[in-house]
C-alpha cells in the first residue's frame, strides 16, 4: 500500500487491489451468522466533502521526549479510492506534502513526525513521516515540519490546489484562523484520571460506516468538544484501537443457544474450574485480578500438559500488586505459561488504559468465560460444598460461540501485544514483576468460611439464547447498555445490580446537572416513561460521606422517586457478606428479555478509559433465573 505509483494506469491496479483488500476483510470481520442488531448506534452520515479529505485526528502532546512521536491522521470520506500525493498539512510555521498513498473509501492515514518514535507510543508505525528519516520503509513527506505547540496550535488541511479544506484549532491557538469556527479544541481534563499528556484528539465518527459524524469545522465535531454527555466529553490516547473494535460484535443464532449463567460466590468456581481442565490446545486469560489457588493450579496444569496458556495481568491493581498476585504469576510461568503485566512504571512505558479491567478467559478459540469478578478467594472461594460460606456478589457466563470467541480473542491479542511498551513479561528476578518479595510466601490455607447460607448451588444452564452482543471499553463504552435501556417504557422492567453507580460524573465538585452520569440518567429516564426500575448498590465497601458514594446515588434516586411518583426504587445491599461486588444488568422489554454482564463499574472512567468487556446475551430464562437472584438480594436489603 505504500509503493508510490507513478505511471498511467495506476488507478485500475489500485482500484483492483483496494477491491481485494475491501473484500478479504469483510471475509473476515463479517461471519455469515453476524449481523446487526436493532440497538447499534448508527447516524445518517453527513453531506460528503467534495474533496473527499478530512483531518480526524491529532496527537500533539506525545510521551516522546521533544514531542516526537506527535502527529496527525486525514481520513478519505468519499465513496471512492483516492491519494495522499499534492495533499498538504500546515500550522502556519512549518508546511509539508504528503507522499503519494492511495487511500481507499474510509482508509485513515497516520503521519508522524518521527516514525520510530510513534511507534515506542503507539505500538504500530504510522504511513508516513515528516521531521527525520528514522525508518527507511516508512515514506518520507516534504517540506519544513511543523511543530504542534502544547500549549496550543492551529493545523490546516490543504488540497493539493491550494484550498483550505479543514482545520483544527486547539488549546491556545488562534481562533480567526481561516476555516476554524467557535472556541478552540481543548482537551478533556475532568479529573487526573484523563491526563492531558498523550490525549489524542479525535473526530467524532459514526462505529457502523467509520466516517465522521459531521464534517463541521467546530469544536463539537471533535470528542472533547462535542458537549453531549452521551456523544462527547471523551478522549483517546496512543495505542488504542478505537475505530477497530467501536463497532461491537453481534450475532444472532437461527436456532435456540445454550449458555451457562454463574453467580458468585454460590457457584462461579466448579463451572470455570471444569472448563480450564478441558481445554485442549488454547487457554487466553485477561484479568485484572488472578490469585485464586485451584484457578492457577489448573491453569498451571494445562500449561505443564502442553495447552498453550497466556495471561495477561494488571500490573497495579488497586492497593498494588501484592504476594498473592506474584505467587499466580511465578506458578503458571514455571508451569510453562506465558504471562505478562500491563505497567507504566518500567523504562517508557505508558500504560494504555487506567485499568486492565476486563475479566475473562477464551478456550480453544470458541469458548468464552466472561464475569464481573475477578478470578479471586474473595469471589470465587472454595469451600461452597457445606451450603455456608462468605465471599462477593458477582456474575459469570460461559458461552460457546466462534464469533464472540473470537472478537475476545482479538482484544487479547491486541492488548498484550509485545510491541507496546506497557507489555512486560513476568521476569522471576524483577522486583515488582517477579517471585513473592517474600522468599518464604505461600498462599493462605483454604478457610472454611461462614455468614452466607448458599441459596443457589448450581450455574443457570440456559437453552434458549437468540442474540447476543460482546461490547467493550473505552471503545464502545456504554453506548450498547443504554440502546437497550432507552427502549424501556410502560411495562417493561430494569433490575441494576452495580458496587457503584457515581450520582453524577465530571469533576469531583461537579453535579448531576453540569455532569451527568448518562448510565444513571438512563434508567431515571426509562422510570419516567413508564418503566419499573430497582436499583441495587453496595453497602460494604461504600463510604456514606463521600460525594460521589452510593448512598448519595440511592437517596437521590429514592427523592426523584417520591417526587415524580415514579416505580423506581434503589436500595444499599451487601447479601453475600464480603460486598457486593456486581455489575449485572436485566432488561425486560416488551420484546425480548436481555442479561448484560459486565466488567464495567458506574463511574466515568470505567467507561471511557479502562479496557472493560461485557456481554449482552437475549435469554428468557436467563432473565428470569438472575432476576431471582436479584429479588433475593433485594429482600435482604435496605433504603439509606
Amino acid at each position: 500500500m505504500g509503493v508510490i505509483l507513478l505511471h498511467l494506469g495506476r488507478w485500475s491496479l489500485v482500484l483492483w487491489v483496494l477491491g481485494l483488500l475491501a473484500a478479504k476483510a469483510w471475509a473476515r470481520e463479517a461471519p455469515s451468522h453476524s449481523l446487526f442488531l436493532p440497538f447499534t448506534t448508527h447516524q445518517a452520515p453527513p453531506t460528503v466533502s467534495p474533496l473527499h479529505m478530512l483531518l480526524v485526528g491529532l496527537l500533539p502532546d506525545g510521551y516522546a521526549r521533544g514531542d516526537a512521536d506527535e502527529g496527525f491522521a486525514i481520513q478519505n470520506v468519499g465513496d471512492t479510492p483516492s491519494f495522499a500525493g499534492g495533499w498538504r498539512v500546515t500550522d502556519g510555521e512549518g508546511t509539508i506534502t504528503l507522499p503519494d498513498l492511495p487511500l481507499a473509501p474510509g482508509q485513515i492515514l497516520w503521519c508522524a513526525r518521527q516514525a520510530r518514535a510513534f511507534r515506542q507510543s503507539w505500538g504500530r508505525l504510522p504511513q508516513c513521516e515528516y521531521q527525520a528519516d528514522t525508518d527507511p520503509t516508512i515514506p518520507n513527506a516534504q517540506g519544513t515540519a511543523p511543530a504542534f505547540r502544547n500549549s496550543g496550535d492551529e493545523l490546516q488541511l490543504l488540497a493539493p490546489a491550494g484550498q483550505v479544506v479543514d482545520t483544527l484549532v486547539y488549546g491556545q491557538g488562534d481562533v480567526t484562523t481561516p476555516g476554524w469556527q467557535g472556541p478552540a479544541l481543548v482537551p478533556y481534563h475532568p479529573t487526573n484520571a484523563f491526563p492531558r499528556e498523550g490525549q489524542v484528539y479525535y473526530r467524532l465518527f459514526d462505529p457502523l460506516t467509520q466516517r465522521p459524524l459531521s464534517y463541521e469545522h467546530t469544536r463539537e465535531a471533535w470528542a472533547q468538544g462535542a458537549w453531549d454527555p452521551r456523544l462527547g466529553r471523551r478522549t483517546a490516547y496512543p495505542g488504542w484501537e478505537l475505530h477497530r473494535l467501536s463497532q461491537p460484535r453481534q450475532v444472532t443464532w437461527s436456532r435456540p443457544h445454550p449458555a451457562q449463567l454463574l453467580v458468585a460466590p454460590d457457584n462461579i468456581l466448579a463451572p470455570i474450574l471444569e472448563r480450564i481442565r478441558g481445554a485442549q490446545s488454547s487457554i487466553l486469560v485477561e484479568m485484572y485480578e488472578l490469585t485464586q489457588p485451584d484457578l492457577v493450579a489448573a491453569l498451571a496444569d494445562r500449561a505443564r500438559d502442553g495447552v498453550a496458556v497466556q495471561v495477561l495481568l494488571e500490573g497495579a491493581p488497586a492497593g498494588g500488586l501484592t504476594d498473592d498476585g506474584r505467587w499466580a504469576a511465578g506458578q503458571l510461568a514455571q508451569a510453562g505459561a506465558q504471562v505478562a503485566f500491563m505497567v507504566n512504571d518500567v523504562a517508557d512505558a505508558h500504560d494504555r488504559y487506567p485499568y486492565l479491567h476486563s475479566k475473562f478467559a477464551v478456550l480453544d478459540g470458541r469458548i468464552l468465560i466472561l464475569s464481573t469478578e475477578n478470578w479471586k478467594p474473595t469471589s470465587m472461594p472454595a469451600d461452597v460444598e457445606d451450603g455456608d460460606t462468605l465471599g462477593r456478589r458477582g456474575y459469570g457466563v460461559i458461552i460457546e460461540d466462534d464469533t464472540l470467541a473470537a472478537r475476545a480473542q482479538t482484544i487479547f491479542h491486541l492488548d498484550a501485544d509485545p510491541a507496546h511498551t506497557d507489555i512486560f513479561p513476568w521476569q522471576s528476578d524483577h522486583p515488582q514483576y517477579g517471585l513473592p518479595q517474600d522468599p518464604g510466601y505461600q498462599p493462605p490455607a483454604r478457610e472454611d468460611l461462614a455468614g452466607y447460607r448458599v441459596r443457589f448451588p448450581r450455574p443457570f444452564e440456559v437453552g434458549d439464547g437468540v442474540a447476543a452482543t460482546l461490547f467493550s471499553a473505552p471503545e464502545a463504552g456504554f453506548s450498547p447498555l443504554l440502546a437497550l435501556v432507552d427502549q424501556a417504557g410502560p411495562g417493561d422492567v430494569i433490575l441494576t445490580e452495580q458496587l457503584y453507580e457515581h450520582p453524577y460524573w465530571g469533576p469531583t465538585e461537579s453535579n448531576p446537572q453540569d455532569d451527568p452520569n448518562v448510565r444513571l440518567e438512563a434508567l431515571l429516564a426509562a422510570a419516567r416513561r413508564g418503566a419499573r426500575v430497582r436499583i441495587l448498590l453496595d453497602s460494604f465497601f461504600d463510604d456514606p460521606y463521600r460525594s460521589r458514594g452510593n448512598r448519595h446515588t440511592a437517596l437521590r434516586i429514592n427523592a426523584i422517586a417520591q417526587a415524580e411518583r415514579l416505580d423506581l426504587a434503589a436500595r444499599l445491599g451487601n447479601p453475600t457478606g464480603a460486598g457486593l461486588h456486581a455489575k449485572l444488568h436485566l432488561i425486560a422489554l416488551a420484546q425480548a428479555r436481555w442479561v448484560v454482564v459486565a466488567s464495567m463499574n458506574g463511574g466515568e472512567a470505567s467507561n471511557k478509559l479502562n479496557r472493560e468487556l461485557a456481554l449482552a446475551l437475549q435469554t428468557d430464562q436467563g432473565y428470569e433465573a438472575l432476576a431471582q437472584v436479584f429479588m433475593a438480594d433485594w429482600d435482604v436489603s435496605s433504603a439509606p
